[in-house]
């Protein structure tokens, strides 16, 4: 079975019928159809952070070739000169 996306709740109803005794493992894998590999990094990152779904991160994709800066300053040079070509615009942010 390829990724998919699990649910946060069953995620959450799986720790906690594990935790507390009331399923084995086997039976809840049985249940909820994801992998005991699967299981078992869910159950270690509950331990570890009390949170069943990893935290973002702030750097998430491609960083930024322009900082709000110089986003800024683009702005307003093509408000004040909207008839410039954008290689001129290019050659003044560099």
């Amino acid at each position: 079975m390829g990724n998919r996306k699990i649910s946060p709740d069953l995620k959450l109803a799986a720790v906690r019928l594990h935790e507390r005794g009331i399923l084995t493992a086997r039976e809840i894998l049985e249940c909820v159809g994801f992998s005991r590999r699967t299981f078992l990094q869910i159950c270690k990152l509950y331990r570890e952070t009390g949170d069943i779904v990893k935290p973002r991160s702030e750097y998430i994709g491609r960083p930024r070739a322009l900082n709000i800066e110089d986003v800024a300053y683009l702005t307003e040079l093509v408000q004040h000169r909207p008839d410039w070509f954008l290689d001129e615009l290019a050659g003044l942010v560099q």
